[in-house]
């Protein structure tokens, strides 16, 4: 049997960047060629990152692409690559650039003034150029996909090269999900192994998911399955990469790590082709190059909740690092909320790149400033107090005559959460440091946050994660800590006291909404399952309580829709994947 040494680059790609990421493309083709691979498989679009969006429509994308492939195709003695790209297509035939120093490279035809008609593709390039171009065929568009706004579907026969004797299919992301389809063409026509790049969001549970749909798939298909991701962050998005290769039995032979750039090489056994496939691409080693590397390494999952943590850290150090941002501030309460959010931060950049700020007020109770210092001490961040009582007063004052009196109720909670907010934007403005803000899902999705203040910031770290698994977290950064040796970094005060955001005397966040075990059920209910309020009453919740909540979600979409991006770790955040209408007079309950 056949065996080919493949390379699979897990990289981190950043959208619209094609210097960076031809050169880390290059570093691993030369790692790979030190050790011995055949083949180098990168992810969808690694040439450009993924998502582009409307990169794609603007004028010079393209071709800046072009250029950067060209790029790619002069480097000398390193292994054939699959790269993640766009071609265009004219009458269902890839239009190729003249010969540049005798090797072809891929290259769109333009219509003047007109958008080009373009694929979703990997190109093979040897040391001859372009060897073979795929397409994507099956282009996704829920979820936080649109590829119908930007790609054709994939034309023209289905790609199969010979490398080492064994027929090797080329697959991009969707094109394997289906049973019965490019997947099985591919073996049908000969395929005796697959590959697949991809750019495949993390979201929880989805590693589980795509290594029974590749068993799935394997079986079906007889052959084996080497399937790369991306990994790293890109805006709300986080590829968590955990690249993945299976035999033709469905069993994981090789699994690259969880959210960290990686070379993975994997020896898979394959069947000869008997299909005669003409498309042959080769690769002589020099054996002088070589050196010793672990080969069919399996990483081993990590759990839910570290998986979580481990995407929010990455998603807030590429947000940060991608956009330029050096320093992180953060407004700490003392609370749970924004704890959590200083350790995620200093895990991403650092301690010495993150400062905090408690900004008491006549509501504050000592206990929690106190827990926003011990907080600062265990994280060794700095931590500067601004008490806002003048400013609470004066703007009292101001309003008293406008409101015929000085502010009570919401309105003078209100107030407190934004002068807090003024004071964190002014201070971004002089340092540069970008807002981190504290606000949960649970908080989000009732609207139990304040506009223009505590959503006041840059980047929502922790916007897509549930209350109940705030306090998950927390536990779990303090027990890695108590493993490791070191003091936890979230006190225990934090923990057990009462949530509450101390905008008036005695205030508990259960005087406004329910329990946040019996709130964050139906959350996930009613947001990421899509749930009616007539299914969730019929599955035993509390009639009042159900049509009380799905009014708060449904009523709070204006407040969303003005918040920062935050990390993505559902299947359904508020973001890119839950369009909903601002103006929205539809209420399940009055049907």
């Amino acid at each position: 049997m056949p065996v080919i040494r493949l390379a699979m680059a897990q990289m981190n790609a950043v959208v619209g960047g094609f210097a960076q990421n031809v050169e880390t493309l290059g570093r691993f083709r030369t790692q790979a060629a030190t050790a011995g691979a055949d083949l180098v498989l990168t992810p969808e679009l690694s040439l450009m990152g993924y998502p582009p969006e409307d990169l794609l429509l603007k004028e010079g994308f393209i071709e800046a692409s072009r250029v950067a492939l060209i790029e790619m195709a002069l480097l000398d003695n390193v292994p054939p690559v699959l790269v993640g790209t766009v071609v265009s297509e004219v009458l269902g035939e890839v239009a190729l650039a003249p010969s540049i120093d005798g090797r072809d490279v891929a290259r769109p035809a333009f219509g003047e003034f007109v958008t080009p008609h373009i694929a979703n593709a990997l190109v093979a390039l040897s040391d001859a150029g372009v060897v073979a171009i795929a397409t994507k065929r099956l282009l996704p568009n829920y979820d936080v996909f649109d590829e119908h706004r930007y790609f054709h579907a994939g034309v023209g026969p289905h790609t199969l090269l010979n490398v080492q004797g064994v027929g090797v299919g080329l697959l991009i992301c969707e094109d394997v999900w289906t049973s019965n389809g490019p997947a099985a063409e591919l073996a049908r026509q000969g395929a005796t192994m697959l590959v697949v790049a991809n750019a495949s969001p993390y979201a929880r549970g989805r590693r589980e998911e795509r290594e029974t749909m590749l068993r799935e798939r394997a079986i079906e298909t007889n052959c084996p399955i080497a399937y790369v991701n991306l990994v790293g962050g890109q805006d709300e998005l986080v590829y968590d990469g955990q690249s993945v290769v299976v035999n033709a039995q469905g069993d994981v032979i090789a699994r690259a790590t969880a959210f960290s750039e990686e070379l993975l090489v994997c020896e898979v056994g394959a069947r000869a082709s008997t299909a005669g496939v003409p498309l042959e691409i080769s690769y002589a080693r020099d054996e002088s190059r070589l050196t010793a590397l672990h080969v069919n390494r399996i990483a081993e999952p990590l759990s839910e909740v570290e998986e979580v943590y481990q995407a929010l850290v990455m998603g807030t150090r590429d947000y940060l690092r991608k956009n330029g941002f050096r320093t992180a501030i953060i407004a700490l309460s003392g609370g749970v909320d924004s704890s959590l959010v200083a350790a995620i931060a200093v895990d991403a950049v650092g301690a010495r790149a993150v400062r905090g700020f408690t900004m008491p007020s006549r509501y504050s109770s000592d206990h929690s400033v106190a827990d926003a210092e011990e907080l600062a001490r265990r994280l060794d961040i700095e931590i500067t107090t601004i008490p806002i009582e003048g400013a609470h007063q004066a703007f009292g004052s101001m309003l008293a005559e406008t409101l015929d009196g000085e502010p009570t109720g919401v309105t003078d909670e209100n107030l407190q959460s934004r002068i807090r907010g003024v004071m964190m934007m002014a201070i971004s403005n002089d340092s540069g440091a970008i807002v981190l803000t504290t606000g949960n899902k649970s908080e989000i999705a009732t609207g139990y946050s304040t506009l223009y203040g505590d959503s006041v910031g840059g980047f929502a770290v922790i916007k897509d994660v549930p209350k109940t698994l705030v306090y998950e977290l927390c536990r779990y950064r303090n027990d890695v800590a108590t493993k490791d040796g070191d003091p936890e970094p979230i006190p225990q005060a934090v923990l057990e006291k009462a949530p509450s955001a101390e905008l008036r005397p005695d205030q508990r966040d259960d005087q406004s909404l329910p329990p946040y075990d019996v709130l964050d059920p139906l959350l996930e209910f009613y947001v990421e399952d899509d749930a009616t309020a007539e299914t969730m009453i019929a599955s035993g919740h509390d009639p009042e309580l159900v049509l009380r909540i799905t009014r708060l979600v449904d009523q709070s979409e204006y407040k969303r829709r003005q918040m920062p991006p935050g990390v993505r770790i559902s299947k359904k955040a508020f973001g890119r994947d839950r369009r909903m209408p601002i103006t929205n007079a539809f209420r399940p309950e009055t049907i």
